[in-house]
């Protein structure tokens, strides 16, 4: 390969960057796999090692890879929620607005409601169902809160889509995590009451209206 030719630095670290990722694909490197060492990215693009240092330093922040002292640099599993943090982070300093959160919680907990039904997942529909009769028993905000988030994560995690799950779990946890979300014993007692009726509706394999009430419930969310 003909070394890279390059005169600013922070161009030059992203056309490393973009090489490494290329070299990842085209080896066909998977989650575990060892990447070459530092010197070996130097003479392979002809850089500095400064400059692979600082493209390998960017991928691990990114999530793409960990690097180890002594050991170097491994592929990670796919994982975009810290991608989705820092985008949130972003989201929330730019005066972004919870009710966006909100809808985005409605498109993808109806669309895990469609696949639901469509895969006929009955096992996944009991454990949602048995996690609501157990819901009935918490005694606090807190309990019911903490019930609350486990209803809508195992609705999406249902999917056994992982990607879906990843993208869809964080943006569930952000919007829990806020300080917006103020709820009174009787508020969570009625909300457990209304995620008693979207599991009927989806064990009944009724859609439209699961999605409906989900809807509903999810609007009537008080922020």
């Amino acid at each position: 390969m003909d070394p890279i030719q390059m005169t600013e630095r922070t161009s030059l670290k992203k056309t490393v960057i973009q090489e490494i990722k290329k070299y990842i694909i085209d080896q066909q490197l998977k989650a575990g796999d060892k990447l070459p060492t530092e010197r070996k990215f130097t003479e392979m693009y002809g850089v500095s090692r400064s400059v692979v240092r600082e493209a390998l330093s960017y991928l691990e922040n990114t999530g793409v890879v960990t690097t180890t002292q002594g050991k170097g640099a491994f592929i990670n599993e796919s994982n975009i929620e810290n991608l989705l943090n820092s985008f949130f982070f972003l989201w929330q300093v730019n005066d972004g607005k919870i009710q966006d959160i909100l809808s985005l919680r409605i498109i993808f907990e109806t669309s895990a409601m469609e696949e639901i039904i469509r895969h006929n997942l009955t096992d996944e529909l009991t454990e949602l169902k048995q996690m609501v009769e157990d819901s009935k028993n918490s005694k606090s905000p807190e309990e019911f809160r903490e019930a609350d988030i486990s209803f809508h994560k195992q609705l999406l995690k249902a999917t056994k889509n992982q990607l879906f799950i990843q993208m869809t779990n964080m943006i569930t946890s952000y919007f829990f995590e806020t300080e917006y979300i103020k709820m009174t014993m009787e508020e969570y007692k009625k909300a457990t009451a209304e995620h008693e009726k979207i599991v009927e509706a989806l064990i009944n394999g009724k859609a439209e209206q699961a999605k409906s009430l989900l809807t509903r419930h999810i609007q009537n969310t008080k922020v």
